[in-house]
């Protein structure tokens, strides 16, 4: 998955790579939580 290290070489590739893994994590994250709905 993503791990701790950036493994691009300049800083603005480094900004792009954290982004990605960001938004990854956020959409993995929403996948797992349940949906509540009110029954009664």
């Amino acid at each position: 998955m993503i791990g701790p290290k950036l493994k691009a070489r300049s800083f603005a590739n480094h900004q792009t790579e954290a982004k990605i893994g960001a938004r990854v994590l956020n959409r993995r994250t929403k996948l797992g939580h349940p949906n509540f709905e009110r029954i009664a």
